[in-house]
């Protein structure tokens, strides 16, 4: 059995109960057996995961990770790092709303805590904010914008999020040196530590991750105003992203990645911006631009009043001041952190 195929068939199996359809473009090894092709069920399972998760089980589930060494160690790593920062920031998303309309009440132990944590994000404060959160929405009986988070998020998901934090930190950083016994015996049981997460998460695959790439008005003097939007459909297995258009009697935010339960209606959303971005709309019209990379980038720390962001794909640091957008994202970032922090 291949390395990846224990993982690939449970995580998938999971995803089907949340998106039935995914079953129907599964194709039988044999008619009379409901036996499927792994690779087939890992592209899927790349395609419905969020690009931000998507990307890295696609490195993950490469010919190049196929053996049991530091690099998949490295990569297993890299895979529950991005899992956990997208669900920090889903959930991060949904605590400024909630707070806004009025629906939440945050705690001034959270909020000193949350404050220090936020300015440099770690595998560590992931994982306090992804339990603090959902100990609060618990408490407070808040509806979450993807209700299977309430069932799917317990003790046990919490614990299991909390074991990679010291792992992270011996092994990741090569604090200790492992022997090559010591480094297969980890792939192997990391990767099923990392099966459970996906598993419990694999209800992402029924919303969508989008980029709105262009709002446009339209109006004639017979007819009310509508609003033609063009998102880029950011689950994809490759970065070439597909576009999808609609027109709404009302509109959403300019050049923000929304996360979508309809992506045939605007009506349900979370604007995931500017935790999360997208680059690849920038035109590079003046010098000060050519070292902007398109691709979908998270935010990592604010330091010296400057974001910084970490690439899905680029692996180089970027400064993304020269953005055109970028003071919009500065202003919505201190905005999201007065919010939830109680600070000015």
């Amino acid at each position: 059995m291949n390395i990846n195929e224990v993982m690939i068939r449970k995580v998938f199996d999971e995803m089907v109960k949340y998106k039935p359809s995914l079953s129907k473009m599964v194709m039988s090894d044999d008619e009379d057996e409901e036996t499927s092709d792994y690779r087939i069920l890992a592209d899927l399972i790349i395609k419905n995961f969020p690009w931000p998760i998507g990307v890295e089980l696609r490195r993950l589930f490469s010919g190049s990770m196929r053996q049991l060494d530091r690099m998949r160690l490295d990569q297993i790593f890299k895979t529950i790092e991005r899992s956990m920062q997208f669900l920090c920031f889903v959930m991060l998303a949904q605590v400024t709303k909630s707070k806004l309309e009025g629906k939440l009440t945050i705690p001034e132990n959270f909020s000193k805590e949350f404050t220090g944590r936020f300015m440099v994000l770690s595998l560590g404060n992931f994982s306090w904010m992804i339990r603090a959160i959902g100990n609060l929405f618990q408490d407070q009986k808040i509806e979450w914008f993807m209700p299977e988070m309430s069932g799917c998020f317990d003790n046990k998901f919490y614990a299991a999020l909390d074991f990679w934090v010291p792992e992270r930190n011996e092994i990741g950083h090569y604090q200790i040196n492992l022997t090559q016994e010591e480094i297969e015996k980890r792939c192997v049981e990391y990767e099923e530590k990392l099966s459970f997460i996906l598993e419990r998460i694999s209800f992402l695959a029924k919303y969508k991750l989008v980029s709105v790439k262009e709002i446009k008005v339209i109006k004639s003097k017979i007819k009310e105003a509508s609003f033609h939007h063009v998102f880029n459909l950011l689950n994809s297995s490759d970065s070439d992203f597909k576009a999808n258009e609609i027109n709404e009697a009302t509109y959403t935010d300019s050049h923000s990645v929304l996360l979508m339960k309809n992506i045939k209606t605007i009506d349900e959303y979370l604007n995931l911006s500017p935790l999360i971005i997208d680059t690849s709309t920038e035109v590079l019209d003046t010098k000060e631009k050519f070292d902007i990379k398109k691709d979908i980038f998270m935010y990592s720390k604010f330091r010296n009043d400057q974001l910084m962001y970490l690439g899905t794909e680029v692996t180089e640091k970027i400064d993304l001041r020269s953005l055109k957008n970028y003071k919009v994202l500065l202003m919505e970032f201190k905005h999201l952190l007065s919010t939830i922090s109680a600070e000015t």
